[in-house]
């Protein structure tokens, strides 16, 4: 292992939760302007918390966890050209 591998996984893992974290919150803006409009629209509780509802969600934040996951593959694979610590 070279001594520049730990920086670049540290760079990686850190680029991956700020990828997720601004999916996850991508996630909750628009799962919250769904609800606003579901209560606009008279939406029953039903409706809101069907089986869709739930699958709609989850495949959501799945993607949000891939596309975290997929940054970090990347960052790995192609570092920085520089670092804001040289």
């Amino acid at each position: 292992m070279s001594r520049h591998a730990a920086p670049v996984r540290a760079d990686a893992r850190e680029r991956s939760l700020r990828t997720l974290a601004q999916g996850l919150a991508l996630d909750v803006a628009i799962a919250g302007a769904a609800a606003g409009y579901a209560v606009v629209q008279h939406w029953t509780g039903e409706d809101v918390l069907s089986t869709a509802a739930w699958v709609a969600a989850g495949t959501a934040i799945i993607k949000s966890v891939l596309t975290a996951g997929l940054s970090y593959v990347a960052r790995l694979r192609v570092p920085p050209s520089t670092t804001a610590h040289e």
